[in-house]
């Protein structure tokens, strides 16, 4: 039975079609993320982007993962606690009606409260791009580089924690709204040399980050970095302090997995390799997989 898969972030939108055996048929980039659609026009947007697909699939399942959950999307799916994998993400989907009589099923996100503090972390997405990038079996440690990083501890087919890491977010903050991007040229390529400088020093003291965000500024005021550099440079600072601050969690993996942007992807295993780690980089397009997974799952036997 064809699937037709939503990968549907904050401001992207990606389709995919795929066979009864998981295999993409075809797919889709380029649609409207839910912060691009005008007054939550949701089915109007789903129509435009696959509507062909749906008209030339009438018995095909539509399954959507991403933001399209969550409060601000067309309906939120409730967090599904960790352990999640497959048949429990399945076991919560929610699923929308749609004018031409069909359902649309939304994977929930997932949520782990930690065990030593208390307090919650979340993730939604993520955790269809962990389920189709990873086997069913074995232990496994995911990483997913971007605005909220995230790193998941998997077991055997189900993610079992997770931490979130706001590398991106705070790297755009620092450079557009405090001093240290004042000095930076911050259209300048990217600096193999002073990126890893950066990791190497943040891994070096994961706890000593807020003293050490000021080396972006005193190494360009003493003229140890130019402006074109710095960028890399805190860039590699915070990547590297992110590795060491998740390492100190559960410990040095025989292996890190790579989800997510091809070339944030490399970027971290250029840090990863700094750290004396080894990088697998899973295909981009995960979250099909995952959507499939996880629809095969909630299909009655």
């Amino acid at each position: 039975m064809t699937l037709i898969a939503l990968d549907w972030g904050t401001t992207s939108l990606r389709a995919y079609r795929l066979d009864a055996a998981g295999s993409i048929v075809e797919r889709r980039a380029g649609g409207p993320g839910i912060m691009r659609v005008d007054n939550a026009a949701f089915e109007a947007a789903l129509e435009a982007f696959v509507g062909d697909w749906m008209r030339a699939y009438p018995d095909a399942a539509l399954i959507a993962s991403g933001m399209i959950g969550s409060k601000q999307g067309w309906r939120e799916a409730p967090y599904c606690p960790c352990p999640a994998g497959e048949a429990n993400l399945a076991a919560n989907l929610i699923r929308v009606s749609l004018a031409n009589g069909r359902q649309l099923a939304i994977v929930p996100g997932a949520s782990y409260v930690d065990p030593h503090t208390g307090v919650p972390d979340v993730m939604r997405g993520e955790e269809t791009q962990i389920i189709g990038a990873l086997p069913a079996n074995g232990s496994h440690v995911a990483v997913l580089p971007g605005t909220h990083s995230k790193w998941a501890w998997y077991d055997d087919g189900a993610i079992t924690s997770f931490a979130s890491f706001m590398t991106g977010e705070v790297y755009a903050a620092l450079t557009e709204h405090t001093i240290l991007g004042r000095m930076m040229k911050l259209d300048a390529p990217h600096d193999d040399a002073a990126f890893a400088r950066g990791v190497a020093y943040g891994l070096e003291a994961p706890s000593a980050l807020l003293n050490r965000l000021f080396s972006a500024r005193t190494l360009g005021l003493f003229d140890r970095l130019s402006a074109a550099v710095l960028p890399s440079y805190l860039s590699g600072l915070l990547i590297g302090t992110e590795i060491g601050g998740a390492l100190a969690l559960d410990g040095r993996p025989p292996r890190v997995l790579l989800i997510g942007n091809p070339a944030l992807s490399l970027r971290y295993s250029i840090a990863f390799a700094i750290a004396d780690l080894q990088t697998d980089i899973s295909p981009e397009d995960a979250a099909a997989g995952g959507l499939w997974r996880i629809s095969r799952a909630a299909r009655p036997t």
